[in-house]
């Protein structure tokens, strides 16, 4: 009996001494077994090999994959799994592959400010009144007061094609984003072009929000949405997926802070214990804290008109508004709008509704064109808009 125990234990150990001479076994081209599967999953898993079959033998192409892991990596290059490499890969410390970016477009001008203009040290109005310029030739559209600055740069790339523009929003004093509805009692009901809802609520800037009423309208799940302080719906998807909209949501907070969430991370009531005045629920999140969504690189990528809200600290926003689905702008995937946020400073964003339901409002005239979709041109009517500032808007305005 006691023969049997030793002799149970010396294989025991055998074994555990072959294994770890095995697993501290430098592997190179013509290598074959398991530790070589294992470590090509582990390169897969870094995006240093592509996803598909994987196999025992150690290639020319694994040498290739293992020497940019080396590289990114810090290590010297020799395409070989020595001590030192292996300790590296297998531990949380190792860089992953960065994902491959989209070619960056132009960075645009300031907008220019009429000569003269009585600015304090912060861009904000000395005294009251207003500031305003508009040159849609140019594509600069420019709005001051003494606690809202507003100004929009449009972009254009032929090669693309592509037409954009940017919204760098600064506030303070208090001023906020607003949210209204054409109904209140009745949330998702009485559609309205979003052109008129900006007149008649006199904003300076209006922009297209999540178009809730869409899901609501057809009994879909339509996501945490709270608007004023008030819940209006607070039903959704049980977790973030790589579907639009997945139901993703930025919560907007009296201090000027605008954050970003998985669809599931809280519950409407918790947001309005945390503080929350209006959510907005679409998706997905292009950034947190900074970091751009590795989802937007592997889907989204269909090309069409997008819209989204960002902010670059409290009350200093970028909204990002892209043209499609027309000859001169085919629209673009949410990759590239993430990126552009990021090139831009921004450490929260959510991805709002696109489509034809993207609109740019500056003082009651929509400055963006209608797009087309199934041989239409138009703009959706909505029930519920995000606006700031008031203005008094010349009659007429329009489209």
């Amino acid at each position: 009996m006691k023969k049997g125990i030793v002799l149970f234990f010396v294989l025991l150990i055998s074994t555990f001494l072959v294994f770890a001479v095995s697993a501290e076994e430098t592997l190179a081209v013509g290598s074959k077994g398991d530790d070589v599967l294992e470590m090509k999953r582990r390169l897969q898993e870094l995006r240093y090999i592509k996803d598909g079959s994987l196999t025992k033998k150690f290639t020319d192409q694994t040498q290739t994959s293992l020497s940019e892991f080396q590289r990114m990596n810090g290590l010297n290059e020799t395409g070989v799994l020595d001590a030192e490499t292996r300790e590296l890969l297998f531990s949380d410390a190792a860089v992953s592959k960065p994902y491959p970016t989209m070619r960056p477009l132009a960075t645009l001008p300031p907008s220019e400010l009429p000569e003269g203009a009585a600015l304090d040290i912060e861009g904000f109005l000395i005294g009251d009144g207003e500031l305003i310029e508009e040159n849609e030739e140019e594509g600069h559209w420019v709005y001051i007061s003494r606690d809202l600055r507003v100004t929009i740069s449009r972009g254009e790339d032929s090669s693309i094609p592509l037409v954009w523009f940017e919204t760098d929003i600064r506030t303070r004093n208090g001023q906020a984003f607003r949210t209204v509805m054409t109904d209140s009692d009745h949330p998702g009901k009485k559609f309205q072009y979003p052109y008129v809802i900006a007149e008649r609520e006199q904003f300076v800037l209006g922009f297209s929000d999540d178009f809730y009423a869409e899901r609501m309208a057809h009994h879909e799940t339509v996501g945490i949405i709270i608007r004023n302080g008030v819940i209006i719906s607070d039903r959704t998807n049980q977790k973030s997926g790589h579907h639009l909209p997945n139901l993703d949501m930025m919560a907007q907070y009296p201090d000027g802070t605008l954050i970003t969430y998985p669809c599931n991370e809280y519950t409407a009531e918790e947001l309005l214990e945390k503080g929350a005045v209006n959510v907005f629920s679409f998706g997905p999140v292009l950034l947190h804290e900074g970091r751009i969504n590795e989802m937007v690189y592997s889907y989204f990528r269909s090309i069409e008109p997008r819209q989204a809200l960002g902010m670059i600290e409290p009350n200093h926003y970028l909204l990002i508004s892209v043209q499609g689905r027309t000859s001169f702008s085919k629209g673009t995937a949410l990759q590239r709008v993430a990126e552009m946020m990021k090139e831009r400073g921004v450490t929260e964003a959510l991805n709002l509704d696109g489509g034809n339901t993207m609109a740019l409002i500056f003082r009651g005239k929509m400055i963006n064109k209608m797009a087309n979709y199934r041989n239409r041109k138009f703009v959706r009517a909505v029930t519920s808009l995000i606006g700031i500032g008031y203005t008094e808007i010349p009659a007429d305005q329009g489209k």
